[in-house]
């Protein structure tokens, strides 16, 4: 079965505060991140914070929120839309578990943003006049670069009535109008300056549950973990997690998780082991009980990480100084993604 849009659900990050940027982002939260609900993400903006300008930082995860363990393939990110207020958003990629002050100001980490287009297009187009949200801003921070994939359209990117193409950029350049991007192929349809969107993309090739750096320490026993299947990090239940599988006996084992702790169902080499997420209700992973061969003794152990099936997502709100007021602001991240 494919994976549907229900399933792809955006969740908070575990931590929240413009204060201390070290308690801010970290872990994605079992919670949910309900579209068009009031402050979801950020908070509202001040009159003095307008006044003087700001820059706030918030982290989400995008999860794949499937019983299926298929992975999202060609997935593809991108802001759709300008905030109707005087404000701008970009976009940026983060780590499982990074927080603002691990992620802010790095020059290797860069931002995605949008813009619309400062004079129409004509089919068999390279060239687009791009303005950006804040020109001055954008020349600084560069969300669109040479080699970025772009997605221009004239339609919601949920599909409907007008076009979409998608191209790479080979020449960026940043004016105090608009920027000037060059593109490869050439544009197939002509677009007009009231409804088109020109997005610079994130791209990764998969999303899905998965597992790492599996160690074990036994004199006679051994677990296979080549085949396909033996372990599994499901994309419902994963989490960011390293684990500790300790034998009591030449059979049975306990489990315990850095940030989870010990868990209270007992394994067995004899069984498969599939401990439940109480927040999913779904395990966080499976070991097949195929997989375990020789012969086990009280104290020894394995070792491996377990991480979610989730894209963890940084969001930059800039609020330059002296912007005016407006109810109901709004920013709005797309993704497109296909499943077999």
């Amino acid at each position: 079965m494919p994976i549907l849009d229900s399933e792809i659900v955006w969740r908070p990050a575990a931590l929240q505060s413009d204060a201390i940027p070290a308690q801010n982002g970290g872990r994605m939260a079992s919670s949910l991140l309900v579209s068009g609900v009031k402050n979801n993400l950020f908070p509202d903006v001040s009159q003095s914070e307008r006044g003087a300008g700001s820059v706030k930082w918030r982290k989400a995860f995008i999860h794949l929120h499937s019983a299926q363990d298929a992975a999202l393939l060609n997935v593809r990110l991108f802001l759709d839309a300008p905030t109707p207020a005087g404000d701008f958003v970009l976009f940026q990629i983060g780590t499982a578990t990074d927080t603002q002050d691990q992620i802010a100001g790095r020059p290797d980490l860069r931002q995605f943003g949008l813009g619309t287009l400062f004079a129409p297009l004509s089919g068999g187009a390279s060239q687009i006049q791009l303005v950006c949200e804040h020109n001055a801003e954008y020349a600084g921070l560069q969300p669109f670069r040479v080699g970025d994939l772009v997605r221009v359209a004239d339609r919601p990117s949920t599909g409907g009535a007008g076009n979409e193409e998608w191209m790479t950029l080979t020449g960026v350049a940043y004016g105090p109008d608009y920027a000037t991007l060059e593109c490869s192929p050439a544009l197939a349809n002509a677009y007009g300056t009231q409804a088109t969107v020109v997005s610079a993309v994130y791209q990764q090739a998969s999303v899905a549950g998965a597992w790492s750096n599996l160690a074990l320490t036994s004199a006679a026993g051994s677990f296979d973990s080549v085949t396909v299947g033996n372990l599994v990090a499901h994309n419902k239940g994963a989490i960011e997690e390293s684990w500790t599988l300790t034998f009591t006996s030449a059979s049975a084992f306990t489990v315990s998780g850095t940030t989870v702790g010990a868990l209270p169902a007992i394994g067995s080499i004899s069984a498969d082991y599939a401990p439940q997420n109480p927040a999913t209700g779904t395990p966080y992973f499976t070991l097949k009980a195929a997989a375990w061969s020789g012969t086990f003794q009280a104290n020894d152990q394995m070792r491996f990480d377990t991480h979610p099936a989730a894209i963890p997502v940084w969001y930059r709100r800039q609020v330059p100084a002296g912007t005016s007021s407006l109810a109901n602001d709004v920013a709005s991240l797309a993704i497109h993604g296909e499943s077999a």
